[in-house]
Parts: C-alpha cells; sequence; structure tokens
C-alpha cells in the first residue's frame, strides 16, 4: 500500500482502515514504532501526546494551559486526519506526574486547569475520562500526557 502525504500528514492505509503520522513525529515514529493515530474501521486510536515543559524552570498556570490547548489542537488535526472529529471522542485518558518540579500547581491545580482547558475542546455531554498518576513521562519534562479514542463511523 502507498503512502500518502497531505498536509503534514503522512497516511498509510491499511487494511481496516489507516494509520496516520504527522511528518513533525516521522523521527519519533521510525525510533519508538508506533501510530500516533489509527483507524481501524469505525473507531479512531489516538496514541498520548505528551504537554511538557522543556524549558529550565517551572511552568506557571497560564504556560501549563497554553500546552494544555496546543495539545488539544493535535488531538484534533490528528482527529480530523482520520474523518473523525472531537465530538466523535468517546474517551479520553490522562497520565498525570503530580508533584513535578517543572510545574507551580499542585494535584488540585493541575487538575482544574486540565477541566478548564478540557471544557474549551468538549462540550456535554462529555467523553469518558480516567486520569491516572504517573511517576514520569517520556520525553523529559513531560507533565500530563492525553490518548483519545473515537467513534466515527465511515462514510456519514
Amino acid at each position: 500500500m502507498n503512502p500518502i502525504s497531505i498536509d503534514g500528514m503522512h497516511e498509510i492505509p491499511t487494511r481496516t482502515g489507516k494509520v496516520v503520522i504527522p511528518d513533525a513525529l516521522a523521527a519519533d515514529v521510525a525510533q519508538f514504532h508506533y501510530a500516533p493515530a489509527r483507524r481501524a474501521g469505525d473507531v479512531v486510536h489516538l496514541s498520548g501526546i505528551v504537554a511538557c515543559q522543556r524549558g529550565t524552570g517551572a511552568m506557571d498556570e497560564a504556560g501549563f494551559e497554553d500546552e494544555l490547548r496546543s495539545v488539544f489542537r493535535q488531538i484534533e488535526r490528528l482527529l480530523l486526519a482520520c474523518d473523525a472529529r472531537l465530538d466523535d471522542v468517546v474517551e479520553l485518558q490522562m497520565f498525570h506526574v503530580f508533584g513535578s518540579a517543572k510545574l507551580r500547581l499542585d494535584k488540585a491545580g493541575q487538575l482544574a486547569a486540565m477541566a478548564r482547558v478540557r471544557d474549551e475542546f468538549f462540550a456535554a455531554p462529555y467523553p469518558a475520562a480516567v486520569e491516572l498518576a504517573v511517576a514520569e513521562l517520556n520525553p523529559d519534562g513531560g507533565l500530563v500526557e492525553i490518548k483519545a479514542t473515537a467513534f466515527a463511523p465511515l462514510g456519514r
């Protein structure tokens, strides 16, 4: 099957649908062997996207919220490349590093910021969600990783 490149996204047709790889993640995918987005029939699975503080020092609340917005915009772009939309998302999984020296928010503040930003992208009825604490994320400076699953019937 021949890959197709459209709008900064590399699409690889599969037997059940397609895999989408943003050009910016091509090296990461080659190194770690995963699909950033994979459509299988009517279901779209997105690998986790990490909100990071790559610089030195601790990120403030506004910076964290901007980083979360960037992650949700990436999720939206991947969904669109897989012929799906944000309102097709049925589940979000969020993996938090609480108490990181890279973020000036405690657990409650981090969860509150996540809820505020998530509400900018998702309206009621909301997707199912799980928020878990993890020790660390890849890459270094990772604060939260968000993955999504969408149900988006083909040919609607």
